[in-house]
């Protein structure tokens, strides 16, 4: 019968062993292909991560924008998201510079969920939303995203949309 290695069975025992081993320098012992794996793993987190808070922070600001009929009145959770959202990728950034580099993409990939959340919310609210409605590309630029207090109306995202490509 095959032992099961510690990894497999205990994860957290798994990870202070491989501190203490590492803190030792006993790198011989290491379980030196789950390490490998688990560092890569942590990398995958932060760029979910990034997106997960995108997403969210789009998702709200759309809905600000095209579902609130009098947004100095209305949508105050949906603001109340944006501002802890904001605030998150900023530390987020700040500890991850790296991710500066793929923030361009992964704000492309994040509208993109984030425009398909909208058109349920606006279903659910009896306001119904098409996705023709909505600009195919991300309405805001980066530093837009993560500025303090900036929402854009659903005029202001309507005037900065691509003009729709006639079929021939």
């Amino acid at each position: 019968m095959k032992r099961q290695k510690l990894y497999d069975r205990d994860f957290y025992a798994w990870t202070v062993e491989t501190a203490r081993l590492l803190r030792e320098r006993r790198f011989a012992e290491l379980d030196i292909d789950d390490l490998i794996e688990e560092v890569e793993t942590l990398g995958r987190s932060e760029r979910s991560q990034l997106k997960s808070r995108l997403v969210t922070l789009m998702q709200h600001l759309l809905c600000i924008a095209y579902l609130t009929r009098d947004p100095e009145r209305e949508g105050w959770g949906w603001k109340a998201t944006v501002i802890e959202q904001r605030m998150r990728l900023v530390d987020l950034l700040e500890d991850n510079p790296s991710l500066e580099h793929q923030l361009e993409d992964t704000v492309a990939e994040a509208y993109s969920s984030a425009s398909e959340l909208l058109i349920v919310k606006s279903r659910e609210m009896a306001r119904p939303i098409a996705k023709e409605d909505l600009s195919q590309t991300c309405p805001w630029t980066v530093r837009e995203l993560l500025t303090k207090d900036l929402y854009l109306s659903r005029s202001d995202i309507e005037r900065r949309m691509e003009p729709p490509r006639f079929r021939m």
